[in-house]
């Protein structure tokens, strides 16, 4: 009878083991596989190295006074324990990837959106973006340095609109300065100073674009994802150059135009007078040739808002056509 308890008791032995070793391959699976690779040709192939270390390790300390069937049936439920703990960290990395491409996508959404009022006139974006990732895993590392170059652009440009705003660049064409600036001169001191603040920001722009490589390199994720986010920023930096170039150059023309502006009403200070708070020429040609500079600033800006509702439309394919590949 005692003899049949111990025969028992090392049946059960063998069997908890190896319960506990798949159990612990599962759980590595749900909590810390990086696995993004699905192919189940491949899982088979990948996986059998491994499973072959963990049950020669099992077999060797628990179960090698078993059965020859004994070592086959439990190498078996490791191999495909294994291979369910790949598809299992395959599907959560899915589902983080998906996660953190649709925060990553409203996050975007809600900045152009904000960077405009109902006239289409740039304006501060006030509420700052929470950096805090959605996603786990290396997703969320990548969520989490997306959210934080969206939120030093923003940064910028609230800095940009600050400055401007400071040295009274909202004010460049109010009637009432207008006609207590004597010689122009505090208009022709704000169009300088405008002008240098574009410089300044256009090249603090270059420095935040030319630290992302930087900035990828330095993420905490795994390598072949670190290549893929490094080859998709490559591709497409070249390309966000040349838009950044263009919008620097549109915001330079702008000022160009307020600058014909006030030189035309520097030059025909008798021609125009202000009544009622707003400009009244005396002349037909001079009318004409004011509302052409405005009709050309309102013109350019209308072109910006048309480039950042392109950029986010293009945006919103890429993030779709990813998150199709994923699924």
């Amino acid at each position: 009878m005692e003899q049949t308890s111990v025969q028992e008791k090392d049946d059960n032995i063998w069997k908890i083991a190896l319960a506990i070793i798949c159990l612990v391959i599962l759980a590595y699976g749900f909590f810390f596989s990086k696995n993004t690779n699905n192919d189940f040709a491949y899982l088979i192939g990948y996986n059998l190295p491994s499973s072959l270390i963990f049950w020669y390790i099992y077999y060797a300390s628990v179960a090698r006074k078993k059965s020859t069937k004994t070592g086959a049936f439990s190498f078996i439920a490791i191999y495909i324990c294994m291979i369910a703990s790949s598809l299992i960290g395959y599907s959560n990395q899915k589902h983080n990837a998906e996660k953190m491409l649709s925060e990553v996508q409203v996050q975007f959404s809600n900045l152009v959106d904000s960077a405009t009022d109902t006239r289409g006139m740039p304006r501060r974006i006030e509420k700052p973006i929470d950096v805090t990732p959605k996603a786990h895993g290396d997703y969320g590392e990548i969520e989490r340095f997306m959210k934080t170059y969206m939120d030093e652009i923003i940064s910028l440009r609230n800095d940009y609109l600050l400055e401007l705003e400071a040295i009274g660049w909202n004010r460049i064409l109010d009637a009432e300065r207008i006609k207590d600036d004597t010689g122009f001169i505090e208009s022709k001191i704000i169009i300088r100073k405008a002008k240098q603040i574009v410089e300044k920001y256009q090249k603090k722009t270059d420095i935040l674009m030319s630290k992302t490589r930087k900035d990828i390199l330095s993420l905490k994720i795994e390598e072949p994802l670190k290549r893929e986010l490094l080859q998709g920023f490559e591709r497409g930096v070249e390309r966000a150059k040349v838009q950044n170039n263009e919008m620097w150059g549109m915001e330079r023309d702008v000022i160009g135009e307020f600058e014909n502006i006030i030189n035309l009403l520097s030059a025909r200070s008798g021609s125009w007078v202000v009544q009622d708070g707003k400009l009244t020429f005396y002349n037909e040609e001079d009318l004409s040739r004011f509302n052409y500079y405005i009709a050309s600033i309102k013109s350019i800006v209308s072109k910006q808002n048309q480039i950042q509702k392109q950029s986010l439309e293009s945006f919103n394919r890429n993030m779709n056509s990813i998150k199709n590949d994923i699924r």
